[in-house]
Formats: structure tokens, C-alpha cells, sequence
């Protein structure tokens, strides 16, 4: 606005300069009103400022990675008098990220009207995507001066990625890992004496240790117990996403590699716990995985994941959340989406 106010006083002294050197009507006219002009303006610019109003209006939940999003925003010009010349400023970038994309939106409003501007928005990331109106200007009637009113609106678009199965081995020590869990396999037979899978007949292999007497007494035959197989999370996913080096383009490929391990390991029927720390709660986020709704589940929360700073806070969260339980495997996903089983490097998974 500096260089319009400095233009247009310029205009005025010139003006000045020719009503002094010549004695017409119409020169005296036109320094009179640009001298009220500014006056006017900024009554106008008042008046307007309470009466044109901006906002997010549908924003879709979630979206796909180099997919085109719509969301709407709209203005909206309450009063009867003045036509609304206005300048929206929008923003759109990742939650995690400090880069953003800015855009202008602008055009004129008549009276009592409201009107809804589509924006595009697409992202190359996975993650949380933030739109947010900054600011915006109204502009006075030949738009030489204009007032900025502050915006804090913001909306939050999911874009979420896609899971794909990756070669994976999972082992026969993870197969049969029994881990400590409050469900239990109604498929096969386990070790837990804690709960039993069912009652049959006495074969010659099996322990007397595990004769059901009472219904041995009952049924005039040897019957043993047979017991649960427990269905414990075996494998833990840890995702590690400290502050230091955390992108964009890294936290993307993190979520992509946990969804496509976690989509794998769920297609293996392998229940597992994808696990992370939350910095702000001074806590460990745990996430019990066992179908495949679980995992788009668990992808809906990890798109509210911020990195975190404190290192010696996370290993004590750590060491407290998993204190006396035990896996068969650790995966750890750092914040580049690179993968290691149990802290080492792996080519074909093997868990």
C-alpha cells in the first residue's frame, strides 16, 4: 500500500501544481476531491471491514497422494451499500512440515451476497495436510487503499498412503511365540495353562499333568485338558520420529512403509503392535494390529504424529510402556521409511 499512497500523493501534488499555474473550474474540483478521497476511503474501509467475512466451508477428510482435492471457501458481503473488492490469502502445507504453498484469491462481491471459491490443493506427501486462510485485504473503491483483516481459519485434510504387500518371512519362531494376551486362537492349540482350548480323550503321548479328573470321574474315561494358543502381539513396529533431519518426504515414506509391513503382516495373520512416542503426553502410543480395518485404523492416528525432541524422556517412556513384555521380533520405521528387524539391515524381511 506504501507504493500506492506515495503514487497517489504524487497524483495530488501535481494536481496542486496545475490548479496554481491555471485558474479553472475543473482543476479546483479535482483537488478537492482528491483531498476528501482518502477520507472516504477510509470510511468505506471501515464500514466494510465488519460487513466482509471469509471462511472454510467443506474440506474433505482425507484425500490420496498426487491426487486433485476441491475443498471450498467462501466470502460473504453483508452490506447493502458497497460492492466487496477483496484479496484472500490462503496457505497449504504438511502439519509436520514448516514449508507452504501460498496462493491469492481475488474479485469483487455485490452487495448481499455470498459466494463460494473452490481450491485446489495436491499433495506429493502422505501425512496431515493444513489449510489456513492468513489474511484478507479489502480494497476501497479504485482500490488505491486497502485494510487487511486478520483470518485464523484452518482445516485439516487426511492424505493417506497406500499399503502394498511386501515380501516378508515370517518364521516358526514367531509363528509359535506365545506372547501374554487376553484373546486367545479358537483355531488351533497352545501352551497357556491360564485358559483351556478343550477337553478330549486321553491319548497315549499325553501328560498325566493334564487328566481333567472330575470329568474322567464322570465320563468313566481318561479326559485331558488341551490348552489355548494366546493371541499376543508377537512383533513390535516402532516407529522412531525425532525432531532432528524429520521432512516431509521422510515422514511420508515412513507412513508408507508401516502401512505396507503392517497390511503384510495382517494378511499373515501375524498380530502385531505398532508403537511411537507422543512427546507432548510423555507416553508411548501403543496400537494393537490383527485385520486390516485395524491398520486403517492405525494410519488415521499416525497422521496426527509429531517428532519429538526429548531423547532421554523417550527411552524412559520407552522402557516403562514395555516393561516384562517380550517379542519375537522388534521392526523399527525411522523418520526416512527404512526398515531394520531386531537392529539390522534386512533385504528380505524375516521376522
Amino acid at each position: 500500500m506504501i507504493k500506492r499512497a506515495v503514487g497517489y500523493a504524487a497524483a495530488v501534488l501535481v494536481t496542486a501544481y496545475l490548479f496554481l499555474m491555471y485558474d479553472t473550474p475543473a482543476l479546483s474540483v479535482a483537488i478537492v476531491l482528491e483531498i476528501l478521497y482518502p477520507l472516504a476511503s477510509f470510511a468505506c474501509l471501515r464500514s466494510m471491514g465488519a460487513r466482509l467475512t471469509a471462511g472454510i466451508g467443506k474440506v474433505p477428510a482425507m484425500g490420496e497422494k498426487n491426487q486433485k482435492i476441491r475443498i471450498k471457501l467462501w466470502v460473504n458481503n453483508a452490506s447493502r451499500i458497497w460492492n466487496g473488492k477483496y484479496e484472500l490469502k490462503v496457505k497449504a502445507g504438511g502439519r509436520n512440515s514448516s514449508q507452504r504453498t501460498e496462493k491469492k484469491m481475488a474479485g469483487m462481491l455485490e452487495p448481499g451476497r455470498k459466494k463460494t471459491l473452490p481450491f485446489y490443493l495436491t499433495s506429493e506427501y502422505c501425512g496431515s495436510m493444513e489449510i489456513s486462510l492468513d489474511r484478507m485485504r479489502i480494497y476501497d473503491f479504485l482500490g488505491i487503499f486497502y485494510r487487511s483483516i486478520s483470518l485464523s481459519e484452518k482445516a485439516y485434510v487426511g492424505i493417506m498412503p497406500k499399503a502394498s504387500l511386501i515380501p516378508l518371512e515370517i518364521t516358526r519362531r514367531t509363528r509359535e511365540f506365545l506372547a501374554d494376551a487376553d484373546e486367545y486362537s479358537v483355531e488351533k492349540s497352545g501352551d497357556d495353562p491360564s485358559e483351556i482350548y478343550q477337553i478330549r480323550e486321553y491319548r497315549p503321548w499325553d501328560s498325566i499333568h493334564d487328566i481333567h479328573w472330575k470329568l474322567t470321574a464322570k465320563e468313566d474315561t481318561l479326559m485331558v485338558k488341551e490348552y489355548s494358543f494366546p493371541l499376543g502381539c508377537v512383533v513390535l513396529v516402532w516407529m522412531d520420529f525425532p525432531r532432528k533431519g524429520q521432512s516431509s518426504e521422510g515422514f511420508s515414506k515412513m507412513l508408507e512403509a508401516a502401512a505396507s509391513l503392517c497390511m503384510t503382516l495382517a494378511e499373515e495373520k501375524c498380530i502385531h503392535m505398532a508403537a511411537w512416542f507422543e512427546e507432548k503426553n510423555a507416553r508411548i502410543v501403543k496400537w494393537k494390529v490383527s485385520d486390516e480395518e485395524a491398520v486403517h485404523g492405525l494410519l488415521w492416528r499416525m497422521l496426527e504424529m509429531e517428532p519429538y525432541a526429548d531423547e532421554k524422556m523417550r527411552e524412559v517412556c520407552y522402557e516403562n510402556a514395555f516393561r516384562g513384555e517380550h517379542f519375537s521380533s522388534i521392526v523399527r520405521i525411522d523418520g526416512r521409511g527404512a526398515i531394520t528387524v531386531n537392529g539390522k539391515k534386512q533385504e528380505l524381511l524375516q521376522l
